[in-house]
């Protein structure tokens, strides 16, 4: 996931305010005497920091300890193309840092807010000084670095887990576009032969259509295949978007006439600096949930919708169906989430989403039982403005 911004942390400043629980009575001081939570609590430092600010960076210095007396602190993982992962949140009466204060190893991971909270800051010197007096919290210590090491093995092996799937899609992909190969070939030149033999325009239209729909396959394959290999090549070029949603329902019609469901356009006349094909492949994938979704009724509608928005466009896939399934809808971008559907591969929705953040847009939806509307706002131009 892309990391948050990063924002200077707020003065370190008691504040007078109450807070969801008082530092006296915080778990970790559980069974200790007053005298020993006096002299501790006098060495801490309680601050209150807002949503999305960083607490501490990954490798910096395990120079305290941390007690979460209100709010939530999310954990986050450094990962290739200044991304990160998120291990694990530290709840109001969590504890945490104390890994790098006990061995002087750097931060492992990033520690930021999920919302306001306000946080005790026990200085490492202190902290050693007092277990080295009081051995009391150790126990409740060993246990909070066990859940932590069970939090970051636990997301290692999904992450490894998904490459390995990732990888295996990619190699199956490769061959399958390699055996492929021949055959398209053959149909290619057969539709050429037909239409030099032919010349009534229900045939040159049936065999142009032919071509188009061997390399629109071929597109569709090698795009899993990039997918797959974590890269997204782009080869921009001005797009009506008219011309390429007219250009759609061509490829499509045989299709949607099969089908009991209503396809409305509303297309504003705007030009974009996109990737046709791409494009193609995302109007693909949602009018085709779309329509999946519609497929318990007889007055199914599919809308597709084009609007300008001054330096962007919003575009705009919208149907009356079922709606999406609860189960995944916090993960319906990720690879291989799918549910009810017995031909689904679970990477549609991933790919449309890697292919509107390659045109440095954003995608959201929005479902319930009366349907699902897509909104995916992308810029008119790539490059930088004049």
């Amino acid at each position: 996931m892309p990391r948050a911004p990063r924002r200077a942390v707020s003065p370190g400043v008691p504040s007078p305010v109450a807070y969801a629980m008082r530092l006296e009575d915080h778990p970790f001081f559980r069974g200790l005497s007053p005298e020993n939570i006096e002299a501790l609590a006098a060495a801490a430092e309680i601050r209150r920091y807002e949503t999305g600010e960083v607490i501490f960076e990954e490798g910096s210095e395990s120079d305290a300890l941390f007690l979460v007396l209100e709010g939530r602190v999310a954990f986050e993982k450094s990962l290739p193309g200044n991304k990160s992962r998120v291990i694990s949140y530290a709840e109001s009466g969590h504890f945490f840092g104390e890994i790098g204060v006990l061995t002087g190893a750097p931060r492992a991971l990033r520690a930021s807010t999920s919302g306001s909270s306000a946080i005790a800051r026990l200085p490492r010197e202190d902290l050693r000084e007092f277990i080295r007096r009081s051995p009391g919290p150790v126990d409740q210590i060993l246990q909070s670095i066990v859940n932590h090491l069970h939090h970051t093995t636990r997301h290692y092996v999904e992450d490894m887990l998904h490459q390995e799937k990732m990888s295996l899609v990619g190699n199956m992909v490769s061959s399958i576009i390699h055996d492929f190969k021949n055959p398209f070939t053959l149909i290619s030149l057969g539709a050429q032969l037909i239409s030099t033999q032919h010349s009534d325009a229900k045939t040159q239209k049936l065999c142009a259509n032919m071509n188009k729909q061997i390399q629109r396959m071929v597109d569709m394959a090698n795009e899993v295949s990039e997918f797959a290999k974590g890269v997204q090549t782009f080869r921009p070029s001005w797009v009506d978007m008219p011309s390429l949603v007219q250009k759609f329902h061509e490829l499509n019609e045989p299709y949607f006439q099969k089908e009991r469901v209503t396809i409305e356009t509303d297309i504003d006349p705007v030009v974009i600096e996109a990737e046709e094909n791409k494009l193609l492949r995302v109007l693909q994938n949602l009018v085709g949930n779309a329509i999946d979704g519609c497929d318990e009724r007889d007055d199914g509608v599919v809308r597709i919708e084009v609007h300008d928005r001054k330096e962007n466009i919003e575009l705009i896939v919208a149907d009356n169906g079922k709606g999406i399934p609860e189960q995944i809808r916090n993960n319906l971008f990720d690879p291989f989430v799918t549910y009810g559907k017995t031909g689904g591969t679970g990477l549609g929705t991933a790919i449309v989403k890697s292919v509107v953040e390659a045109h440095k847009g954003r995608i959201r939806f929005e479902t319930s039982d009366k349907g699902t509307t897509f909104f995916i706002l992308l810029p008119k131009s790539q490059g930088p403005r004049a």
